[in-house]
């Protein structure tokens, strides 16, 4: 996923999440291609509103050392306390998906018409280690995905911030609504995590043109 806005305070103002003044907020940078078990930034609910704080993403269990999206089908079940007492909100202002061939495979980055930070749904942890970590819950694609991936990340509204942190609504596990997203061309240096700077959503070359419908 991306964060590439150069201000965390705005980030924050979006999401009317205030910043948590414990965290080494001058960290923060923009970030092109946010990868599974990188550090990011969640937010959480506070007494009297919300706090804006640093992450990781990708939750230890038992079983797998880095979860990093649970189907919303089966959260419930299988993160039944978590769910209950742990929601936060995930924010970014895009998510890449892929097409292509296997050793082709062509970056599409989803992100909102105008740009604006989006807020995915999902819950958090603290490791053995006191790290905060987080998962994002993945739903059904919207129509502008479909085609590409059979799964979404849980994009919420704006005015569904409030209903997820407070109580979970379970009727918010949803995909978008057509035109809530829109998909562009990434370049094919997204496909390496070792590439992370602006030129990862520069327009790829004709050779890796998609034509979205």
């Amino acid at each position: 996923m991306t964060l590439t806005s150069d201000d965390l305070a705005e980030v924050g103002r979006q999401l009317d999440a205030l910043l948590d003044t414990s965290a080494a907020t001058s960290e923060y940078r923009p970030r092109y291609n946010i990868a599974p078990t990188d550090p990011h930034w969640i937010v959480l609910p506070r007494q009297g509103g919300r706090v804006l704080t640093p992450a990781r993403w990708g939750l230890k269990t038992s079983k797998n050392p880095a979860v990093i999206n649970v189907r919303a089908e089966t959260a419930a079940r299988r993160f039944r306390e978590a769910m209950a007492e742990r929601r936060c909100l995930v924010p970014a202002d895009g998510f890449y998906e892929w097409t292509g061939p296997a050793g082709a495979r062509r970056p599409i980055w989803f992100h909102a018409p105008d740009r604006r930070i989006l807020a995915m749904a999902g819950f958090y942890d603290l490791d053995r280690d006191g790290v905060l970590r987080f998962t994002i819950l993945t739903t059904e694609p919207a129509k502008e995905i479909a085609p590409i991936h059979d799964r979404m990340p849980v994009v919420l509204p704006g005015d569904a911030f409030e209903r997820w942190l407070a109580v979970g609504a379970a009727d918010l596990l949803v995909p978008s609504p057509p035109g809530f997203l829109v998909g562009t061309p990434a370049n094919p240096r997204v496909n390496s995590v070792q590439h992370d700077d602006p030129a990862c959503l520069d327009p790829p070359d004709e050779k890796g043109q998609l034509d979205l419908l």
